[in-house]
């Protein structure tokens, strides 16, 4: 019997023969191109504040009947909103109306953002739970990812694992006009300098870390089940020990922040420092695979400077059918897997170390 293929993280919809779509991968193409077309953002107005492409139009879709005149004949559009249906109603719309080529967005901004750009903003969809807004922040020269997730509503926000430099998220605060509510540590890292210190002095926001964590600086500690409110969602804790011993991971709705617990293709180090292949394997197999499916996981790292994929989100169901640290099958494999053949200690480990837990 052959295997079924995994569940791609990234589903798109399955072209209908009226119109068709444009990826975000073939949209940023494009954009570089000789011949780049118009956006059209169809969504309302007050959806603009929480993300948007630059350079765009906005014509909101219950406007754009009677906007025909305002849109060129004689360049392609390519019409987006947060998801897709309404860029697709759009476009619809617009071919209808002899529009020679128009196309949506397939997944609209929320998939460009997933494959494209992760510094465009993404949202939750409309339900009875208000909206949240989430930025993946990538610094390239680490193969870093922070995150920033923010209350629109309420104007409060979150920042993850940030950066040594302070200037990237204060502008984004500034931007939005959003306070920083909490700085959160999900581990003590030891490839990179951190930023919570900077950014506290900066804002007043409180650090939180794991109630394992040997942080000398003033904190907040977590526990298992604890929980971050931000709006009416709340940042659940998860205690993920391992890779470093004051591991967290923080689940939001259907999302989960992995830190370095699990990586799109592997996992973190246990050979380094206070790690260790018993803990992460018991954080992976009894907390982490026991959520969804369908759960969206995002890492702290990415890229070739990690050895991972150049992708920055990904499923569980997903990792689970194709992570290779998930597919030891038994301790004693996870063990052997964690422990040979891995480079050597980086030689700047411990003082990143001791410089990002000193007071």
């Amino acid at each position: 019997m052959v295997a079924p293929e995994p569940p791609h993280p990234y589903p798109r919809p399955v072209d209908p023969p009226a119109v068709h779509g444009i990826s975000a991968t073939e949209l940023a193409a494009a954009l570089g191109g000789e011949r780049p077309p118009l956006l059209l953002d169809v969504r309302p107005a007050a959806e603009r504040r929480y993300a948007r492409l630059p350079g765009d139009r906005h014509v909101p879709l219950a406007e754009l009947a009677g906007r025909l005149g305002e849109l060129p004949r004689d360049r392609p559009i390519v019409t987006y909103c947060q998801f897709g249906a309404r860029a697709r109603q759009a476009a619809e719309l617009l071919a209808r109306e002899g529009l020679p080529d128009v196309r949506p967005l397939e997944g609209g901004l929320d998939d460009y953002a997933r494959t494209v750009d992760p510094s465009v903003g993404r949202y939750s969809a409309p339900s009875g739970a208000g909206p949240l807004v989430l930025k993946q922040l990538p610094r390239v020269e680490t193969g870093c990812l922070s995150y920033l997730l923010a209350d629109p509503v309420g104007g409060r926000a979150v920042l993850l694992d940030p950066g040594i430099s302070p200037e990237p998220y204060l502008a984004e605060l500034e931007s939005h006009r959003w306070s920083l509510a909490a700085i959160v540590e999900t581990h003590t890292h030891a490839d990179h300098l951190a930023g919570h210190q900077a950014l506290h002095q900066r804002t007043g926001a409180p650090i939180y870390v794991s109630r394992r964590s040997p942080a000398q600086y003033p904190h907040r500690t977590l526990s298992d089940g604890e929980a971050i409110p931000l709006g009416d969602a709340e940042i659940v804790v998860l205690e993920t020990p391992g890779h470093t011993r004051d591991h967290l991971s923080l689940r939001v709705r259907d999302t989960v922040f992995t830190g370095d617990t699990l990586l799109i293709g592997s996992c973190g180090r246990t050979d380094l420092g206070d790690g260790s292949p018993e803990l992460l394997w018991e954080s992976l197999t009894e907390k982490l695979l026991r959520l969804p499916d369908e759960t969206e996981v995002l890492p702290a790292h990415y890229g070739r400077r990690h050895a991972l994929p150049e992708r920055y989100v990904t499923s569980l169901g997903f990792e689970k059918a194709t992570n290779e640290a998930l597919r030891q099958g038994s301790l004693d494999a996870f063990r052997t897997y964690m422990t040979d053949g891995w480079p050597p200690k980086p030689a700047d480990f411990d003082a990143i170390v001791a410089a990002n837990l000193r007071a």
